[in-house]
């Protein structure tokens, strides 16, 4: 082989592993999956779905963040499988809202979201973007050995944690918990030297098989744990029904990918007009997972002959798909009966044109009581108005 080709293939084999250098650190940067702002409202009545195609390339271990703004003191979110409801793990079915939150991808989740896609609801708060971070990207060291501990379910155990176990931890890091012999309701609480909660997110929150993992978004976090009595305690951990092992820190290395094009954006937010109970973009999809909560608030001051007139759009496709779409009115509680009363849903073909529902006396009751959900498939709900007898 001549000396000019040896060159060549060493140039080119340089620019192969050079590519796939870059191509790994391109694959490996924090992609933005949603786009907000999406508005969680009070009453858990608000809710957005991200679609399964935004999870096809997570793997285990990957952590996904939803960066909030506007989060009141009692702010909770709730992580949600489209198909039941359900919390995707315990730990993530009513958390606290302070700062951005994040979810750790594991192998159940994963089979979850990639399947049904991923509900993010909860209360007072607004999202502004959700992104995935690969697992690669993070790195996680062990802080703390043990001895292992079992937290007792009448709450009277704690393990006190030294200062120096945190001497390392910054701004951005998380503090994982690894557990074992978790009971179904376990609990944690994080309590400072003084025994009070280090913060709301952290007092009685869910946790699971995996563990728990609290983030330190805020400097005032950082100075806790840099804080310990006499004994050098700067935290405890407390909770029931589970079994302290170890604890690690989790940091994140991953650099923003600035590449929006192939991110899911949350519908265009109106501000709601005298009368308007509802009034954005809201899909109802044909695998039954959408619905729209209306607490009973607006509906004090109504009176039998008042309406609903609501205003939607009917997604592409649905005649060669086979799809019938249809709507229906439910009782905002329990089982969610028909606003009627009756047992079973009375669902609506709808073809396109506004629906009117006019109360009776015992729709009104059931409005006054409990609120409305409206549920289908088929649609996109785009406005909802009240509209007086008079």
């Amino acid at each position: 082989m001549s000396r000019l080709v040896r060159l060549k293939l060493v140039r080119i084999t340089c620019s192969v592993l050079l590519g796939l250098v870059f191509s790994a650190a391109a694959t490996a940067a924090e992609k933005t999956i949603l786009i907000g702002p999406k508005t969680i409202g009070p009453g858990w009545k608000d809710n957005i779905k991200i679609d399964a195609l935004q999870f096809q390339s997570a793997g285990v271990g990957d952590v996904m963040t939803v960066y909030t703004a506007e989060a009141k003191r009692t702010a909770q979110i709730a992580m949600q499988n489209p198909e039941d409801w359900q919390a995707v793990s315990p730990e993530y079915g009513a958390m606290s809202v302070q700062g951005p939150v994040r979810m750790k991808m594991t192998e159940p989740i994963l089979a979850k979201i990639k399947e049904h896609g991923l509900i993010l609801g909860g209360h007072d708060y607004k999202i502004m973007q959700v992104t995935l971070i690969p697992a690669a990207e993070i790195t996680e060291a062990i802080v703390y050995k043990g001895p292992s501990m079992t937290l007792k379910d009448d709450w009277s155990t704690s393990v006190p944690i030294s200062k120096k176990v945190f001497k390392d931890v910054k701004v951005g890091d998380g503090l994982h918990f690894i557990v074992s012999k978790v009971k179904p309701g376990a609990a944690l609480k994080l309590m400072d030297m003084t025994w009070n909660v280090m913060d709301p997110s952290v007092d009685g929150a869910q946790i699971g098989a995996d563990g728990f993992t609290y983030y330190i978004n805020e400097q005032s976090q950082l100075i806790k744990l840099q804080l310990a009595g006499p004994d050098g305690i700067s935290m405890r951990v407390g909770g029931k029904g589970f079994k302290l092992d170890k604890i690690s820190v989790v940091s994140c290395m991953a650099q923003p990918d600035e590449d929006y094009s192939q991110a899911q954006r949350a519908p265009k937010e109106y501000k709601l007009q005298p009368g308007e109970l509802f009034h954005g973009e809201k899909t109802f999809p044909t695998d039954w997972s959408g619905n729209l909560r209306l607490t009973a608030e607006p509906f004090q001051e109504c009176t039998e002959n008042d309406v609903l007139i609501v205003s939607y759009q009917l997604l592409p496709g649905l005649q060669e798909a086979g799809v019938t779409p249809k709507m229906s009115f439910r009782e905002n509680r329990g089982k969610w009966n028909d606003i009627s009363g009756s047992a079973e849903p009375n669902w609506m073909d709808i073809n396109g044109t506004d629906v009117v529902l006019t109360f009776d006396a015992q729709s009104l009751d059931k409005v006054k009581t409990s609120g409305l959900v409206v549920t289908g498939l088929g649609f996109v709900l785009t406005r909802i108005e009240l509209m007086k007898a008079d």
